[in-house]
């Protein structure tokens, strides 16, 4: 059951006011501040999980007796179609990296080829949020939309396309059913995998040229 108390107190955990919990949930803040106030009005199901789903992001988990505040979550992210489902994980990276002071997103196993309009249009926008991005491809795709000095090449035999996205204290994976991912909080996972991708970085070849009919 979900009750105006567990939304107050929810919001109380992470100091959100009700206009950014309309926009981290994507409901109408009318609505949220109508449920709040018991005036009797229930909330539609799929607002509650808009909302749920919203705090899960905000390491806050509602229980039946109350709310808590979970220091690692890990949060699955669904769609109906593996680009919906990759789009989720994009807007995760953008909520999170707005507050960041040195935002980037570190991307293993990409393939720009195979980004849609849509993804692309995302990476666009993140760029100019003033996100840096790095990317380590598969080893000969010249396919690069970015400038040549964001990318390393993984060698063909290590080369397994399931994005992995590391960015702020967070570490996201395309699960082998692309229509359901998951995205792990935990600063120390965040840090090792960073640290990882960075030891690679320094020691993988850099590509020559691009063949890509549209860059960033």
């Amino acid at each position: 059951m979900f009750t105006p108390g567990q939304l107050k107190a929810a919001r109380a955990l992470r100091g959100l006011s009700q206009k950014e919990l309309a926009a981290l949930s994507d409901v109408a803040i009318a609505s949220i501040q109508s449920f709040e106030a018991g005036k009797g009005k229930k909330l539609h199901p799929d607002s509650i999980e808009k909302l749920i789903q919203a705090l899960k992001k905000q390491q806050i988990t509602i229980t039946e007796d109350g709310v808590r505040l979970n220091e690692n979550p890990i949060i699955v992210v669904e769609g109906k179609t593996h680009e919906e489902t990759y789009l989720q994980l994009l807007k995760d990276v953008y909520e999170q990296l707005q507050h960041q002071e040195v935002p980037e997103l570190l991307i293993m196993y990409a393939n720009d080829r195979k980004s849609p309009p849509s993804v692309n249009n995302l990476y666009r926008e993140l760029r100019k949020s003033g996100v840096k991005m790095r990317q380590l491809v598969e080893e000969g795709n010249t396919y690069l939309l970015g400038p040549l000095e964001e990318y390393r090449y993984i060698p063909k035999p290590r080369f397994i396309n399931r994005v992995t996205l590391v960015y702020g204290d967070r570490v996201a994976n395309e699960t082998t059913d692309v229509l359901r991912d998951v995205i792990r909080v935990d600063p120390m996972n965040a840090d090792i995998q960073r640290n990882t991708f960075n030891i690679l970085w320094d020691t993988l070849k850099a590509p020559t040229e691009s063949t890509a009919d549209e860059r960033f």
